[in-house]
């Protein structure tokens, strides 16, 4: 087996944001590590085998990079205890990558919205770079006018002022025999059609710096697209309808 090849397939067994972060050690010429033990040793052996050419192998761990992104790939984000299972990453900073790395349209779902104000700053600055912005809430129907004028004014003038905001209307719900309804409750981000974030948080304070959470993030594919027309069609049928239009 030659080094490029061992290169693509050690990082098709990697994380790609734990590659990324790999080829950025070697080329700063600091010693990789990761606070994973399992991925630790993993990393170590390769570079002990791999030695002879250590100078060559962050451009060939990029072109196996690149090539594992032009694939559908998933990921685990797991934000709670450390666990030698699964690494753990925070919730936040995968949204802030997310949000970020969008370049034409960004769409987030999320049933609560409370003290997040590093996330709404991020979501002003893709705003100020023309980028099209809808954001799906959720709310419980005893109380929901006062829900969504909560959670606008969490999200701020900007963010209201500037992107779509929808709900699932009162009227369009589901309900059960006595008449309880249901609740928009998922918790999602999708940029560009391209890269998707399913998961458990919420975008809360807790959620986001406390709570065990849980999500998929997938680059590539069929499903990044599959949620945008997901949404597109329920907003064309009149299940979800905006309540606020931006620019």
């Amino acid at each position: 087996m030659t080094a490029a090849e061992a290169c693509l397939k050690f990082v098709e067994e990697l994380p790609a944001s734990l590659a990324q972060y790999l080829v950025q050690q070697l080329r700063s010429g600091v010693t990789p590590s990761t606070p994973n033990p399992r991925y630790q040793g993993r990393i170590e052996d390769f570079l002990r085998r791999w030695d002879h050419v250590r100078h060559e192998l962050p451009p060939m761990l990029e072109v196996a990079l690149t090539a594992k992104l032009g694939m559908q790939t998933t990921e685990l984000v797991w934000s709670g205890p450390s666990t030698s299972a699964v690494p753990r990453r925070a919730t936040e900073q995968v949204l802030f990558d997310l949000i970020q790395g969008a370049r034409q349209r960004l769409t987030i779902m999320s049933f609560g919205v409370f003290r997040i104000p590093r996330l709404v700053s991020s979501l002003e600055q893709v705003l100020a770079k023309g980028i099209h912005l809808r954001i799906v809430l959720g709310d419980r129907e005893a109380n929901g006018e006062n829900d969504m004028e909560r959670q606008r004014q969490e999200l701020g003038k900007i963010v209201v002022s500037n992107a779509s905001i929808l709900r699932w209307m009162p009227e369009r719900r589901l309900r059960d025999e006595q008449g309880h309804a249901g609740l928009m409750h998922a918790k999602a981000a999708v940029a560009d059609s391209c890269v998707a974030f399913l998961t458990s948080a919420n975008l809360t304070e807790a959620a986001l710096e406390r709570n065990m959470e849980l999500g998929v993030l997938i680059r590539g594919g069929r499903l990044p697209i599959a949620i945008e027309q997901l949404l597109d069609n329920l907003t064309e049928c009149g299940e979800i309808q905006l309540i606020s239009r931006g620019g």
